[in-house]
């Protein structure tokens, strides 16, 4: 595969409004959840200090994925800036490639999204959900849902915030609450699923255990929840601010 950059308008934010993104938000609830989901500790641990250098590798990677539907060779990064990545939970390589790159996997999950006609799998629901804010472009998305394996198809408009379509009346987006570690693909991610209804959700809730916790969010909720989170993925940090 031949790496194509694709060219992402990039938006100046200041060092404090840059991660996450709250400067549309106005729900308690989307709050609350964002809140649950990132700590200042785990903010800190994925953004504290980040170089330019990794800053510009990680932007890379998400541009290929954008541009390709799947990452650059991993041989265009050093090892150091690639550890640094993972370390961070941004970026994770494995078996000598690219694995995935928050809201993107390499690997078929339930969420597919279509942005400018290319196609790539999001990691979980709400990393579909804000793949439109982070590119500034429309995005078709389709998820499975988890209770029937019913296609629900929806679409967001360029802004990241506006739904444009949705192929059920009322889609739940069930946002998981989990101890992260090392990768959050693998612990948390498993549990931010979109179902076609509410009964739907309610009957997956049942079978999960008592101790789990999470937030249901509406459809329009999701996507807010999403743009907070990845808006400021591949937006340029005002000069002189540090991430």
């Amino acid at each position: 595969m031949q790496f194509t950059q694709r060219k992402v308008r990039l938006t100046e934010m200041t060092a404090e409004t840059y991660f996450p993104d709250t400067s549309t938000l106005s729900d308690p609830k989307v709050l609350e959840a964002l809140s649950a989901l990132m700590s200042n500790a785990r903010l800190a641990a994925r953004w504290g200090g980040l170089s330019p250098a990794a800053r510009q590798a990680h932007q890379a990677i998400l541009q290929a994925f954008l541009a390709d539907g799947a990452p650059p060779p991993i041989s265009q990064f050093s090892a150091e800036t690639l550890a640094d990545l993972g370390r961070r939970d941004l970026v994770h390589a494995r078996g000598g490639e690219i694995a995935l790159a928050y809201p993107f996997s390499t690997r078929p999950t339930d969420f597919l999204v279509r942005v400018g006609g290319v196609k790539v799998h999001a990691i979980c629901a709400v990393d579909a959900l804000g793949t439109a804010a982070m590119a500034r472009e429309p995005a078709e998305v389709t998820c499975l849902c988890p209770t029937c394996r019913a296609r629900v198809s929806l679409g967001v408009l360029a802004d990241g915030l506006t739904l444009d379509h949705a192929s059920e009346p009322d889609p739940r987006v069930w946002t998981g609450v989990k101890d992260v570690g090392a990768c959050a693909a693998d612990t948390q991610c498993k549990s931010m699923l979109l179902f076609c209804s509410p009964d739907h959700l309610d009957a997956w809730k049942r079978s999960q255990p008592p101790s789990a916790r999470g937030f249901d969010l509406s459809l329009a909720q999701g996507v807010r929840l999403g743009a907070a989170t990845f808006r400021p993925f591949l937006q340029a940090p005002a000069k002189g601010a540090a991430p």
